[in-house]
Order: structure tokens, then sequence, then C-alpha cells
């Protein structure tokens, strides 16, 4: 009908203070979507939590750097302390992996396992392992092949009556962090061991006496 204001209309003319109220609202609101307070505690609640794991990871991945230059400096150690020895017993073996541990402090040594593999080539292209295994004990559970066992090598490392000092690592490496990272990045922390082999000839005499002498394995 001609005449005939609309519900807004009339509420406001007939109730001054639904007026008011509806007039502070629109302010209210205006005020609001104009406010800029607060705004950088808004993008740091957003930023934190990236920034955070990207500098966990960084920690990380230094740490990470640091112990595998040290795991790889233990096993090419070993390798030259006992390649200076024209023989050695068990209990030298076990003051070589005495040396070992210290050098890889202060990191965690209880992950770190090393075997002493002598090799010879009792012909061209056949590498056995010589000595007895109890003469050569492994660090920590490193394994320890039998005597005359057949040891892979790439070819031309050894000429017939040679002999090489071949020694295995194997570090297993955990993360600090890797819970939170795992929450926070989705990240599948497996621990996967790491392996080094280092080589390494006699220098004193053809082979490191371990008990056994070279070549008493036959072909």
């Amino acid at each position: 009908m001609i005449g005939e204001a609309s519900a807004p209309q009339c509420l406001t003319a007939r109730f001054p203070r639904y007026r008011v109220a509806l007039a502070r609202l629109k302010v209210g609101l205006r005020d609001f979507g104009q406010d800029v307070r607060g705004i950088a505690a808004v993008e740091f609640g957003f930023i934190a939590p990236i920034m955070l794991v990207m500098l966990l990871g960084t920690v990380e991945l230094t740490r990470a750097l640091s112990i595998d230059r040290r795991f790889n400096l233990v096993t090419t150690t070993v390798a030259d302390l006992v390649t200076r020895e024209e023989s050695l017993t068990a209990t030298d073996v076990r003051a070589i992996y005495e040396v070992a541990a210290q050098i890889m402090r202060p990191y965690e040594v209880s992950p770190l396992k090393i075997s002493i593999i002598p090799v010879a080539a009792i012909r061209t292209g056949t590498n056995v392992v010589y000595p007895v295994a109890t003469n050569r004990p492994g660090y920590q559970g490193g394994a320890v092949p039998a005597r005359c066992q057949s040891y892979a090598l790439t070819n031309g490392m050894l000429a017939e009556k040679e002999s090489l000092i071949v020694v295995e690592g194997e570090y297993t490496f955990t993360p600090l962090f890797a819970g939170f990272l795992s929450a926070f990045a989705h990240l599948n922390w497996a621990n996967t061991p790491w392996k080094h082999k280092a080589y390494a000839r006699p220098r004193k005499s053809a082979y490191v006496d371990f008990g056994d002498k070279f070549g008493t394995c036959s072909a």
C-alpha cells in the first residue's frame, strides 16, 4: 500500500532504542573491519609453526652431517690403525675399537657397529677372509664373516697373494626432534642404518697376521 513503511523503518520509528542499537551495530562492524590491531599476532600464528619446523630441520641436518663425517672418520681410522701393524690379537682389536669410540664422541656411540675383515687373494679373482673370527671380533654386533668365506671386491683391487683390510661400519642415526617434525611435517623418520666401507693395504708386510697365516685357505 502507498505510504506503508518497511518493517525496519516501522521498528525504528516506533522503538527509538532499536534504532540506536542498529546504528551502533553498523558502526561497530565498520570499525571492526578497519581495525588492524593484532594483525601481526595473527600472521605470526600462521608462520610460527613453519618457521619452527624449518629451524628444527636445520638443526637436525647440521647434526646429521657432523655425525656422518665423524662416522666416516672412524672407519678410515680403524683401517689405518690395523694396517700399521704386522700382527694383532683380539685384545689389540678391542683396543682399536676403544680408540674408535673416543673419536665418535661426543656423539652417541651405542648405534655404532664396526667389523674388521682381512681379505686375501688366494689366486687372481678369488678373494677370501683368511683369519678366524675369534681373532678379529666385531664391535657392538658388527658382522664377522667366517674364515675362508668369499668376499666380493671390485675387480683389480687385489692381485694374487695380496691382502687388503676392509673395515665395514654401520651407524643408526636417530633425530632429536623426530616426533615433533613428524607431527608437523608428516615426515617418516625411519631409522635406516648408514653404512661405510674403508679399504687399506698392510704397510709393513704382505698381510696383517691375526693368528692365521696368509694363504691357508685353499682355492
